[in-house]
C-alpha cells in the first residue's frame, strides 16, 4: 500500500477524499507526509487503526491539509496529545473527528486545544479514550456549541460536571453515548431534562426562530450506568419524545440497567393502553 500511494498521491493534488483504512497496519508516516505535501484540498480522511504511524503524521497534516473537515485517526495509539492539540491550531474547520481508542493523544490537554480552535465541530467520537476527564469534556462544551454527536463510551472519569456542561451549552446535541460512565448519576439526567423544558419555554417566548432543530436528544446510550434511578430516567424520555424503549426503535439504550426496567417512552406507554383498552372491550 505504501508504494501505490506514495506514487499515486502527487497525480491527485485536487483529492477531496481519501480512506486508508486498514486490518493490518501498514501506512508509515512519510506517505502521509507524501499526501499532505500534494493534497492541499484534502477535506475528508481516514487513517483509521494505522499503528504505526507517529506524531510526524499529525504535523504534516496540520501543515498540509487546512481544509480538513472529517478526520478519522480510530485506533491511532501512537498518537501525542500535544500533536492532536497542534493539529487542531491549524485544521479550524473541522467537523467530524474520530478518536475512538487515541488513547494517548485524546487528553484533556487536546481537547481543550480541540475546544478553543474547532467551534465548528459537530461530531466527536471519543470511545474508549479512559484519561479524558471533566476538564476535557467542559471544554469542548464551551467551545464547540454546534456539536451533534457525542461518544465518551468507556470515559470513565468524567461525572455529572461534563453533562451539565454539555446541556448547557450545546442546544443541538442529538446523540450522545455514556456507555460505563458509571459515575454519572440522577443529577445529569435531570439537567438535560431541565434544559430541554426550558428551551421549549423559551421557544414559546419568542426567544429562538423558526429555522431552529426542535428535535432535542434523539440517541442515548445510558448502558452500565448503575447509579441511575427511574424517575431520573423517565424524566429524561418524558422530555425528550424522539428517545424510544420501545422494540425495534430503541434510541434510549438502558442495558445493564436492571433497575431501569421501569421507563418506558410515550409510545410504549400508549401501546401499553390500547393493549388495556382491547382487553377491557373483549370482555
Amino acid at each position: 500500500m505504501n508504494n501505490l500511494v506514495l506514487s499515486m498521491a502527487p497525480k491527485f493534488r485536487n483529492l477531496t477524499g481519501l480512506v486508508l483504512r486498514q486490518d493490518k497496519p501498514q501506512l508509515v508516516d512519510n506517505v502521509v507526509e507524501t499526501i499532505a505535501n500534494s493534497c492541499h484540498d484534502l477535506e475528508d480522511l481516514d487513517l483509521s487503526k494505522s499503528f504505526k504511524l507517529s506524531d510526524r503524521s499529525l504535523y504534516a497534516l496540520a501543515h498540509g491539509c487546512q481544509k480538513l473537515i472529517k478526520l478519522n485517526i480510530s485506533g491511532c495509539s501512537s498518537f501525542s496529545d500535544d500533536a492532536l492539540a497542534y493539529l487542531s491550531s491549524y485544521c479550524r474547520q473541522l467537523k467530524v473527528l474520530n478518536l475512538c481508542g487515541c488513547v494517548k493523544a485524546a487528553s484533556d490537554k487536546a481537547l481543550k486545544a480541540i475546544g478553543y480552535n474547532c467551534s465548528q465541530l459537530q461530531s466527536l467520537n471519543l470511545g474508549w479514550c479512559e484519561e479524558v476527564g471533566d476538564a476535557g469534556v467542559t471544554s469542548l462544551a464551551y467551545g464547540c456549541h454546534d456539536l451533534r454527536a457525542l461518544d465518551l463510551c468507556g470515559c470513565v472519569l468524567i461525572t455529572d460536571e461534563s453533562v451539565i456542561a454539555l446541556a448547557n451549552n450545546c442546544q443541538h446535541l442529538r446523540s450522545l453515548d455514556l456507555y460505563y460512565c458509571r459515575n454519572i448519576t440522577d443529577q445529569a439526567m435531570y439537567a438535560l431534562a431541565h434544559i430541554r423544558v426550558k428551551n421549549k419555554n423559551q421557544m414559546w417566548d419568542g426567544v429562538k426562530t423558526g429555522d431552529e432543530d426542535e428535535d432535542g436528544l434523539m440517541s442515548l446510550n445510558i448502558s452500565q450506568c448503575t447509579a441511575l434511578t427511574p424517575p431520573a430516567v423517565q424524566a429524561l424520555c418524558d422530555s425528550f419524545p424522539a428517545l424510544h424503549t420501545c422494540p425495534g426503535r430503541h434510541s434510549l439504550i438502558i442495558s445493564g440497567c436492571l433497575n431501569l426496567t421501569s421507563v418506558r417512552c410515550a409510545c410504549a406507554f400508549q401501546a401499553h393502553h390500547e393493549v388495556n383498552t382491547l382487553t377491557h372491550h373483549a370482555y
